[in-house]
């Protein structure tokens, strides 16, 4: 689950699970885009992003594979020089590509690149076997067509451009998915209680739906949060501990108000012998979990949860268990989600 485009584990901290009123709201929205929303995505494409279509005609399109071939013999050969997009709506595009060939005068193939696609060819990509987006989560389609690119642009390494579509899709009439609230300054280190609360509060929506939608067997069990802000980026001098740990605290409570069993795991060493110790970011924060205030004492708000509901603990043989009674008659309950502060990963 990650903070800036991208999957899912391709789920974004920009999106939540709906409200009644919202899920009223979308059952109204419109199923396709309007006549002037592809027109502007048209012309916004074309004029901005041509190196991100044609990229898409050689990775998704029949175009990349007889590329591959014809230049396997002798390189440079067969060559897509351009890219148009000449239509668009909620399942693919469609491409004028120009292609030159040795010899032999520029063509010009059309092509339909879906919405969904996966590549034709093998790709250098840490993201070529992204999971396209659910079709069943009921979002307004501009914002359903600008994720679905998003994919598309994070499996040929453009990730530069997701940003530049979630504007497009603002620009068009989406729901904004995405959109930078005007008070929220980063500038000021450390930052204060919104704008914390603002990501902590996304990341843990984010994670509740990646769970739900694993649970229905959507998504992989193995998930990946990443939240860049200046207090949580390791190689900046404003990281703060505290903040990730004030957002592990979010997720998890949020994670156990819907009965879910938690377990908080800080990685442990991954040395043998003398080379056994944690990185620096990580010293000293299973003691620093533990005693942070979880409002779970008598009388308060989240009473009984911490050593119920939520533990914590390490991934390994002894922690990872099915539910069974111990010796002594105690009752070990099954963790259902495991959470691994692992910052500088």
């Amino acid at each position: 689950v990650v903070h800036q485009q991208q999957p899912g584990s391709t789920y974004t901290c920009n999106h939540r699970r709906a409200t009644k009123a919202e899920d009223d709201t979308t059952s109204t929205a419109p199923i396709e885009l309007t006549e002037d929303q592809r027109y502007f995505a048209l012309g916004y494409l074309n004029k901005h992003e041509g190196d991100v279509l044609l990229a898409f005609a050689e990775t998704f399109s029949e175009l990349g594979s007889i590329k591959l071939k014809k230049n396997g013999w002798s390189g440079g050969s067969y060559k897509l020089e351009e890219a148009k997009i000449v239509a668009i709506d909620s399942q693919k595009l469609d491409l004028e590509v120009t292609v030159q060939e040795r010899s032999k005068p520029a063509a010009v193939e059309a092509v339909s690149v879906n919405l969904d696609a996966t590549p034709v060819i093998s790709i250098r990509s840490p993201h070529a076997d992204m999971k396209p987006v659910p079709r069943d989560l009921g979002m307004h389609p501009v914002d359903d067509m600008v994720r679905r690119l998003n994919r598309l642009c994070w499996i040929v390494n453009k990730p530069k451009t997701t940003g530049r579509l979630i504007q497009m899709g603002i620009q068009i009439g989406g729901s904004g998915m995405g959109k930078i609230k005007d008070n929220l300054y980063l500038n000021q280190v450390p930052h204060n209680r919104f704008v914390r609360q603002y990501f902590y509060g996304m990341a843990a929506d984010a994670t509740m739906e990646a769970v739900m939608l694993c649970s229905q067997g959507k998504l992989s069990n193995r998930m990946k949060l990443i939240s860049m802000f200046p207090e949580m980026n390791p190689s900046m001098d404003s990281y703060r501990i505290g903040t990730i740990l004030e957002m592990v605290r979010s997720i998890a409570i949020r994670l156990c108000e819907q009965n879910l069993r938690v377990r908080v795991c800080v990685q442990g060493s991954m040395g043998v012998g003398i080379f056994t110790g944690v990185p620096k970011q990580l010293n000293g924060v299973s003691k620093l979990l533990q005693m942070m205030d979880w409002q779970s004492e008598e009388g308060e708000e989240n009473e009984g949860m911490v050593g119920n509901y939520l533990n914590f603990g390490l991934v390994g043989k002894e922690h990872v268990v099915n539910a069974h009674t111990m010796e002594d008659g105690q009752k070990v309950e099954q963790d259902d989600v495991f959470i691994i502060i692992a910052p500088q990963s």
